[in-house]
């Protein structure tokens, strides 16, 4: 790994500029993150966030779509953005002889964009594809269906990019009053990494960058309720069944993070994980199984993810269960966890070969933690995880009785019936007389 010197300064408008000088490269990643996705929408303009980070790229007064297009791309370079719950980011991977024209760009796209009308009736339609094309991919429409299992009726839940009736509501005035309110210095950090130093990002920052200044109203998106998690199934005419199943967890910043990262690699983070080996290698009943998580500022979620003939959907389940069972019943053995840790950190440098990585994990510290986690303090954490840390983590987690699951395939409702959540159910607790359990009502949605 090579050496690398990070530095961050905080303008005076509030605007964040955090760079890691990697003297090795001679490629730069960059980019301009807003901090703001689509949690932070109003249920009737939900997809404001990805519809607006789409209108930029089609025109800016010095610049239409091609000229933006061709700016970078005839220097060998990459231009992109995406929007995400809590983020936007337009960022772009060039020569490092090249950053003077990818800073200027960006701040042009992000600052100046004219969101022409036109357009704006155009990119519905196109956005509006793109919500059906993801409807129609079962695999990726469950993920979307078990966001919501999580936080049933909540922003946090919604898919990033709307539906197609919120989409189809919105205008330009929506997209420039949500631009207005949002992209302001304060929520907007610039990372940088590669073949750069800071103090030319600095330099090119304050001459292309500037965005207005923070309102007198800080806006904010409220604490997602996670206590009453749902079940839902799609039934459609397909050869599989696609099913995720998983529970609430915890934010970013919360030390819970780094046995939830074990666990999820132990679980199912390779072919040499427990439900690779136990329900592919050893049943055959997937081609493909794996666990995944995701962190927000406030919240996070753990889940599962495996497709399967609709006949073994049932037992598959079961499987899954049974695993996350063991793991919050039984200490992982010390084999097992050296192996865990070794890969958790190879994965961890190795994504560090890459300058956008490099770059994503600085923009996401700043704008979780408003600092850097040195690697090697990434790595002291995680070989500071114990076996009893693993187990009570899990059980905290796993026994909630807030499993959140859903499924698109050709099953009815009576699949969750027959799937065995005593399982994963903690034992029955007495409660005193006079006093109401305080568990989650379990709630199940059957789409059609």
């Amino acid at each position: 790994m090579s050496k690398s010197q990070i530095k961050k300064t905080v303008l005076p408008d509030g605007l964040r500029v955090v760079t890691e000088t990697v003297p090795t490269h001679h490629s730069v990643a960059i980019g301009i993150w807003v901090d703001v996705g689509s949690r932070y929408e109003p249920d009737e303009t939900a997809g404001t966030s990805h519809f607006l980070e789409h209108m930029v790229f089609k025109g800016t007064p010095t610049r239409n779509a091609r000229d933006i297009a061709l700016f970078l791309e005839r220097l060998g370079g990459v231009l992109n953005a995406f929007t995400s719950r809590e983020h936007t980011c337009y960022h772009a991977r060039i020569l490092d002889a090249h950053l003077p024209q990818a800073i200027s760009l960006l701040a042009d796209l992000a600052t100046h964009a004219t969101l022409p009308a036109k357009e704006v009736i155009k990119e519905r339609n196109v956005i509006c594809e793109e919500i059906k094309d993801v409807h129609d991919t079962p695999h990726e429409h469950v993920h979307d269906m078990f966001t919501g299992s999580l936080w049933p009726g909540q922003a946090v839940g919604r898919p990033i990019m709307g539906s197609i009736e919120t989409v189809s509501g919105l205008t330009r005035s929506t997209l420039a009053d949500y631009r207005r309110k949002y992209y302001t210095a304060d929520r907007v950090v610039v990372a940088a990494s590669g073949g750069l130093t800071h103090d030319e990002v600095l330099r090119l920052v304050r001459k292309h960058v500037r965005f207005p200044k923070a309102g007198k109203t800080a806006v904010e998106a409220g604490s997602p309720d996670a206590l009453s998690t749902t079940r839902t199934v799609d039934s459609r005419d397909i050869k599989q069944t696609h099913v995720c199943l998983g529970v609430p967890t915890w934010g970013f910043s919360d030390q819970r993070r780094y046995p939830l990262l074990v666990a999820n690699n132990l679980l199912g983070g390779g072919m040499s994980s427990r439900l690779f080996q136990t329900v592919r290698e050893k049943r055959g009943l997937v081609y493909s199984i794996f666990a995944f998580h995701d962190f927000y500022r406030d919240a996070g979620h753990f889940g599962v993810y495996f497709a399967c003939d609709p006949k073994n959907t049932v037992r598959a389940t079961d499987l899954v269960l049974k695993e996350m069972a063991r793991l919050a019943s039984a200490p992982i053995t010390a084999t097992e966890l050296a192996d865990v840790k070794s890969q958790l950190k190879g994965n961890l440098i190795l994504g560090l070969e890459s300058t956008s990585a490099r770059m994503h994990r600085l923009a996401r510290h700043e704008l979780y933690l408003g600092r850097h986690i040195p690697v090697e303090q990434t790595m002291k954490e995680i070989d500071a995880v114990t076996a009893g840390q693993v187990m009570t983590m899990a059980r905290e987690a796993f026994f909630s009785n807030r499993q959140a699951l859903s499924v698109v395939g050709p099953l009815g409702h009576d699949l969750i019936g027959r799937i065995n959540w005593n399982i994963l159910r903690p034992k029955p607790m007495r409660i005193p007389a006079g006093k109401r359990s305080s568990g989650s009502e379990r709630k199940v949605r059957i789409k059609r």
